[in-house]
């Protein structure tokens, strides 16, 4: 729910207070807007739970985005153009959010289109946050069955080492 609230204030800055600032003209309701956001942003939370169990490092994270920020980019068809990719990476393009929350974002805000115009990019935002949603869950669900082997194993060597030191005091004390 945090992550959801962050990327909601996030979100409104960004599709509202953003164009405004700007004055980029914008043909889209608040209602469609919130309608958009919601899948784009749970996609995107459940996408870096996913990506964040792959990373050992919290450092490397902002190296991973400053990365993949230009190719995700072009890849999204906006600024280059979309019959110049090449098949395959517009089908890695599919594995990301952002993907098809821009192209539905500039579909409603700049072609003034509704929510059945994008119905495509909708449809797959939800898709992609229950495809995400799962693979979070399953990854979560290694990585507290990994800690706690590890735990589990701490825990016997302590105990090992608590047996010995028992075992040497009584024979100290026996002599």
């Amino acid at each position: 729910m945090c992550y959801f609230m962050i990327g909601a204030v996030m979100g409104a800055y960004i599709t509202c207070i953003v164009p405004k600032l700007f004055g980029y003209t914008t043909m889209v309701t608040p209602f469609q807007l919130l309608a958009l956001m919601v899948p784009f942003i749970l996609s995107s939370i459940f996408f870096g739970m996913t990506v964040s169990c792959m990373v050992r490092y919290r450092e490397n994270v902002i190296l991973l985005v400053v990365f993949m920020s230009l190719p995700l980019l072009f890849v999204t068809g906006i600024s280059w153009p979309e019959s110049n990719i090449p098949g395959f990476w517009r089908g890695v393009s599919w594995l990301f959010p952002s993907t098809f929350g821009v192209k539905g974002f500039l579909k409603m805000s700049s072609m003034g289109g509704s929510l059945g115009d994008i119905g495509l990019e909708y449809q797959a935002l939800w898709v992609l946050s229950l495809i995400y949603f799962f693979i979070t869950c399953l990854v979560y669900r290694f990585q507290l069955k990994q800690t706690r082997m590890h735990a589990i194993e701490q825990i016997e060597k302590i105990q090992g080492i608590i047996r010995k030191t028992k075992k040497i005091k009584q024979e100290n004390t026996a002599i």
